[in-house]
């Protein structure tokens, strides 16, 4: 068994140096297997004008100390990449693709409060499509860990399309249905990309400009999976009425800019199921985003109070 490796650092990487580092690294030969190591970005903070700017990009409200749900993502971020630039990760950085994002949070973060992200790899599994690669994360304030995500990515494998083993995922508690009650519709500038990419620091070339989206296959850039699961959970967490909470969220076709789309959703004000033999009650709410004319998923989710 190999030995786990602990890093620490005490500021945050620069996402535009890792990117650069990302463009040479490359992959390893063999049967793909993960590093052991894990990175923690000690004593952070997060920066009154950062959380500010990322509030009025994602439509979060602005009346209080607290930090949106899935802001700790835009601090554990640059962990990720860190940890898939590594030596002995087995694939390139480049051309991953984030297909699903779970998010916990346990409680409220306040502004003010200092935390410890700690990133490392979870899983692996083969499918289909190629491998999926699960990334942990977990924000400890005073020894408690106060908010958990995985993050997962696709690494397409062209020659995996006949000789694989099929790892089949647990069902979602909830499948989405056909037809949600509510919907929302929103226009989205051709400059979105770039105004998340300031305030969030993810660069990557895809969501800038068409051209440079193009040197990587789109036929345009596309919009961020995480700006759009910020700007859902923007509408929808009021009405929640819990600040514990899980949110997940699969990716599914790609938003090109500019574009106008649409949220659909459903409030299910309570949700039977049970937990260590016991039965709990949660509050529930399902959603869709959709083209502008309801065809074309790009997004499906549900949001739990905890």
């Amino acid at each position: 068994m190999s030995q786990s490796i602990r890093l620490q650092l005490n500021e945050k990487p620069s996402t535009l140096s890792l990117y650069t580092r990302a463009l040479f690294a490359k992959g390893l030969k063999g049967t793909p297997k993960l590093p052991t190591t894990s990175i923690t970005l000690a004593n952070i903070k997060a920066g009154a004008k950062e959380v500010e700017q990322y509030r009025s990009v994602c439509g979060f409200n602005h009346d209080n100390n607290q930090l949106p749900v899935t802001y700790p993502h835009l601090l554990a971020f640059p962990l990720h990449l860190e940890l898939m630039l590594l030596k002995d990760f087995p694939f390139p950085l480049m051309g991953m693709i984030h297909i699903k994002n779970d998010i916990s949070q346990h409680r409220a973060i306040n502004l003010f409060e200092t935390m410890d992200v700690t990133c490392s790899f979870d899983s692996i599994r083969k499918t289909q499509k190629g491998y999926e690669v699960d990334i942990k994360t977990a924000i400890h304030i005073t020894g408690e860990v106060v908010w958990e995500s995985i993050s997962t990515n696709l690494v397409r494998k062209k020659k995996d399309a006949l000789k694989v083993e099929i790892t089949k995922s647990n069902p979602e508690k909830n499948q989405i249905p056909k037809e949600l009650p509510y919907k929302e519709f929103w226009s989205l500038p051709s400059d979105l990309g770039r105004r998340y990419a300031l305030v969030s620091g993810d660069s990557n070339p895809i969501h800038l400009f068409p051209l440079s989206a193009k040197l990587f296959g789109f036929k345009g850039h596309i919009a961020h999976g995480m700006w759009t699961k910020a700007r859902v959970i923007a509408a929808l967490f009021p009405k929640l009425n819990s600040e514990s909470c899980r949110v997940v969220v699969h990716f599914k076709m790609p938003i090109f800019l500019p574009s106008n789309i649409q949220l659909n959703f459903q409030i299910n004000e309570q949700i039977k199921h049970h937990v260590d033999k016991k039965l709990v009650m949660e509050a529930n709410i399902q959603f869709e985003v959709k083209d502008e004319t309801g065809t074309k998923p790009h997004m499906q989710g549900y949001i739990y109070a905890l």
